[in-house]
């Protein structure tokens, strides 16, 4: 599936997705990595900084900013989807770089890890499984409502 500007939007199975488009990798033993969902960054023309405000070690809880991006078309929060300790955060993107987010955003791009207290899956259920097909219609619901999609087949 691609965008308007003709990326490719890729929403991997074995991760979570939050409502503000970050998505969740369980990293088992309570810990988990946190990124900024494909879709949230082709959404934008440009992403261009990135600013985690969490530092190793800090609590944070569900809800709460974990950092911004400046994007072309504004300033938004990074919102935590879940609660837990801090425990480390990605070197690559943590001088403000973007451009780990853009160009590997389920890898290279990701931007914390937290360790829970206690079982992580019960915080994890409530976030969208993406293996789960509402899952995938909702990921395809927020494109649209995002950027339109080219749904055109690509000749081989």
């Amino acid at each position: 599936m691609k965008n308007m500007w003709g990326k490719e939007l890729v929403f991997p199975e074995d991760v979570y997705y939050s409502e503000d488009l970050l998505w969740v990798k369980d990293l088992g033993a309570n810990k988990v990595r946190l990124g900024i969902c494909d879709l949230a960054v082709k959404s934008v023309k440009t992403l261009n900084f990135v600013k985690i405000t969490s530092k190793i070690g800090a609590q944070v809880t569900k809800g709460e900013s974990l950092g911004h991006v400046e994007t072309t078309k504004g300033v938004w929060d990074i919102i935590v989807p879940l609660s837990g300790t801090v425990v480390e955060v990605n070197p690559l993107v943590t001088k403000g770089s973007a451009n780990p987010i853009v160009t590997d955003p389920y890898g290279n791009g990701w931007l914390v890890e937290l360790e829970t207290a206690g079982d992580a899956g019960s915080e994890l259920k409530a976030l969208r499984e993406g293996s789960d097909e509402k899952t995938k219609k909702w990921l395809i619901e927020k494109a649209e409502d995002n950027v339109p999609l080219s749904m055109m087949e690509e000749d081989d």
